[in-house]
């Protein structure tokens, strides 16, 4: 296995003290210096040190293919050969290779993830309320949240851009971008096919193949299937007794046909389709509150607490027949023509249609209707972009210019009971956005460039909410029009809000550069970044319907890029150091309905300040071993946080599922065997997250309500992840690939998300629990 595109960042060796950290910072601020005290020459000119990296890590932040050590961006560039030794087939495994990313599940959702980079999270996945950090897939989003974990196979590579992409992402990338470039075909008939086994039944296969029709028109086509992986075990009593949870049935295909239409214009089709359908993730009770009004007064509840607390957690109680299935397809068509030598022109169509069906049961017990969900949802959505991307002034100014179009629509059917009773929940969302920008990077000297950029954003949104109590009772109230203050509820055969309203914002960037040496760059740069405002899709009275208003990160980062020798050793350093301003921060907290329901509201929660540190460290001794540590150190705080309602100063609430320590360090090694018998490989990854608060629901104030005794369950304390893999490429010479992973490997215990409502409408608290150990083997064939 080749060393190129490596994971330019890996996580989370933690245990480093706030002081440790920011000594380390400034330390390495004078980088420049120091990496020029040290070699950049290759030791007795055996090799350069970009071969003994291996090819170039090519990555298209900046909307062009570019070299990752040249530009002043903070990526994490994944390799294909990394996503299959690690078996990197989700959004929630990517975390364990960059410590400034991290997934959250809602409850039993495994479709539904929420994810974040350097702190910058959206309280859930919901229609209504755009994400952080945006999911591309060959340059176009992937919306909603739910289904965005589909697309991880076959892939050329993935790069996490951190930080707000104000410029040239348009989709409210306040937190970053993750960018999938899917394979491209080749213009040879070739191929790999993968059959796979593993733990808890598990059956996997893919196929890739390149088909080239003709000199100027080739085809890949690729697919997988995952069946399998039910680590959990229904132990309710009943017809329910023995069902297994946790796994999957995936079935996906994508066909990339690439046609050159004229020696000056190449046309790219991607087609894809994703069947995912789960059983869910099972949770479990870990808490009831004795002096609930509700919970406090179900004996059983506590019987099953005890139940719970005597059993392994892969044993869980639910009297539903869970499922949380995703269906999606979707077409993407770009166009690009080169209109001069320093011209280029490129058109991007999309369209993609989103089914989803839930069924969850959120109390984690055998008692019926305690508090459980159902969704049928649906949305579609198409985008529109185009760029002109040009040289200039003799190739010193590199500019691109464009606008861009985006359109969602989708529904949102939610039936949820509550101790008894039934509240029917459901939504239209009718979403529009506009966007032009503008970006260029000018070299003021060879080694000195500046660039700055601007968009100008408008998003349109509209929203229609229907709730009702048991298919009787219309749960939504509106101003009763006496000018008191007063509410009425609206009748059951005309039980609808409709709400809209427009938002936009300008956005851009502007970013110093200097090459000290051919391999040292150190740079200073400023974005900010805008989500749009919008509605709570839950809203049932006048101040739930309230619009909320855009939120905005303003970052400042300095940067370093280094490539050096230590006597024979090559080293990678790549350093970042940045502020965030983080304004009118959109927060859901959970607030009572007259049913005493859990419900929620949505706030533009003033202001917070992140300060944050990031090392990949890359070690190669030699071109078979290569060990990459990568840490972050976080440090979010609000500034200002007043509930509008009791006047309380909220400013002491936590981040949650933002560690401040989190990292890793990956260790890989090949050893080619003599006579062209092949290739042994060996990698480890060790990952390691911090303390973590785990419920974006509670408030301070919400918290020093909870007992002494509660406090630690609303909390993940650190944890350590072990990944293994070994594997023997080109068996005795031939053209199959065996691989051996085991992920987990000490089976540790930890909570990815649950239901904390202690003190809140429901009285108890279930946790979500990450996979336990699992492994398998992997083998392929090329042809």
């Amino acid at each position: 296995m080749s060393s190129n595109l490596r994971p330019e960042s890996v996580r989370r060796p933690g245990l480093i003290s706030r002081g440790t950290a920011i000594l380390l910072a400034s330390t390495m601020l004078f980088s420049g210096q120091a990496f020029a005290q040290e070699s950049t020459e290759p030791p007795q000119d055996e090799t350069t040190i970009a071969e003994r990296f291996g090819e170039e890590i090519v990555v298209t932040a900046r909307r062009r293919d570019e070299s990752l050590q040249s530009v002043p961006i903070s990526i994490t560039a994944v390799s294909d050969e990394v996503l299959e030794d690690f078996r990197i087939e989700d959004i929630d495994n990517l975390q364990d290779l960059d410590p400034s990313f991290s997934v959250s599940a809602s409850s039993g959702r495994p479709n539904a993830p929420v994810y974040a980079l350097r702190g910058i999270r959206p309280t859930e996945a919901i229609y209504g309320q755009d994400p952080t950090v945006a999911i591309y897939l060959a340059d176009v989003v992937l919306s909603p949240a739910q289904g965005s974990n589909l697309g991880f196979y076959d892939l050329e590579n993935i790069q996490i851009l951190k930080g707000p992409q104000g410029t040239l992402f348009g989709r409210n990338t306040i937190g970053g971008a993750i960018l999938l470039t899917p394979r491209k075909p080749g213009s040879v008939f070739s191929g790999e096919a993968m059959v796979g086994v593993g733990s808890y039944g598990l059956v996997e296969t893919q196929l890739g193949v390149d088909i080239p029709l003709a000199d100027t028109f080739q085809v890949r086509i690729a697919g997988r299937t995952i069946d399998g992986g039910d680590y959990q075990t229904n132990v309710i009593p009943g017809p329910l007794n023995g069902t297994e949870l946790g796994g999957q049935t995936t079935r996906s295909v994508r066909v990339t046909a690439v046609g050159e239409l004229s020696p000056d214009i190449t046309n790219t089709t991607v087609a894809m389709y994703d069947n995912k359908k789960t059983n869910g993730r099972g949770t479990t009770l870990i808490a009831v509150n004795p002096a609930h009004p509700r919970a406090g007064a179900i004996p059983e509840f506590f019987d099953a607490l005890a139940r719970a607390q005597n059993r392994p957690i892969t044993d869980v109680e639910s009297d539903m027949d869970q499922k949380d299935n995703v269906e999606a397809w979707g077409i993407i068509n770009t166009t690009e023509a080169q209109l001069a030598d320093d011209l280029t022109f490129k058109f991007i169509g999309a369209y993609r249609e989103v089914d989803t069906e839930v069924v969850f049961d959120l109390d984690a017990s055998s008692l019926v209707g305690i508090l459980t969900s159902e969704q049928e949802a649906d949305l579609n959505h198409m985008s529109l972009e185009a760029q002109f991307l040009g040289t200039s002034f003799d190739g010193r100014l590199d500019w691109v210019i464009g606008g861009y179009y985006y359109q969602e629509n989708g529904t949102e059917f939610s039936p949820g009971g509550f101790f008894g009773g039934t509240i029917y929940q459901s939504g239209e969302v009718r979403n529009k956005s506009y966007s032009a920008f503008a970006q260029g990077s000018f070299r003021i000297t060879p080694e000195l460039s500046l660039t700055g950029g601007v968009r100008f954003n408008r998003d349109e949104k509209e929203m229609t909410l229907s709730q009702t109590y048991n298919g009787v009772l219309c749960l939504l109230q509106v101003d009763d029009g006496t000018g008191t203050g007063g509410l009425v509820r609206l009748p059951l055969d005309n039980c609808h809000v409709d709400l809209k309203d427009s938002f936009s914002q300008p956005t851009g960037t502007v970013s110093l550069d200097y090459q000290i040496t051919p391999d040292v760059l150190v740079y200073l740069a400023s974005r900010l970044g805008y989500r749009s405002g919008g509605f709570n899709l839950r809203g049932s009275q006048p101040v739930q319907y309230q619009p909320f208003e855009p939120e905005t990160v303003t970052d400042i980062e300095f940067g370093t890029k280094a490539d050096w020798y230590v006597g024979d050793v090559a080293m990678r350093t790549n350093l970042a150091i940045f502020y965030q301003q983080y304004d009118d921060i959109q927060r859901t907290v959970a607030v009572a309905t007259p049913l005493g329901s859990p419900a929620s509201v949505v706030v533009n929660a003033a202001s917070a300040h992140v300060f944050s540190i990031e090392l990949q460290q890359q070690i190669r001794p030699t071109e078979n071993l290569t060990l990459q540590i990568n840490y972050a150190y976080n440090d979010p705080a609000y500034q200002e946080w007043m509930d509008p309602a009791s006047g309380n100063d909220l400013s002491s609430t936590p981040f949650y599922f933002t560690p401040t320590h989190s990292g890793n360090a990956m260790l890989t090694f090949e050893q080619p065997l003599p006579g062209g018998m092949g290739t042994l490989r060996f990698g480890a990854n060790a990952a390691y997250t911090g303390e973590t608060w785990i419920n974006a629901l509670h408030t301070s104030d919400t918290i020093a309500q909870q007992p002494a005794s509660v406090l630690p369950l609303l909390k993940q304390e650190s944890y350590w992840l072990l990944d293994f893999t070994v594997g023997w490429d080109g068996i005795a010479g031939s053209d199959f690939d065996l691989s051996l992973y085991m992920k987990n490997a000490t089976d540790t215990v930890y909570k990815v998300g649950g239901v904390q409502l202690y003190t809140g409408a429901s009285g108890f608290i279930s946790a979500a629990y990450g996979e336990p150990r699992t492994y398998g083997a992997q083998l392929r064939m090329r042809f």
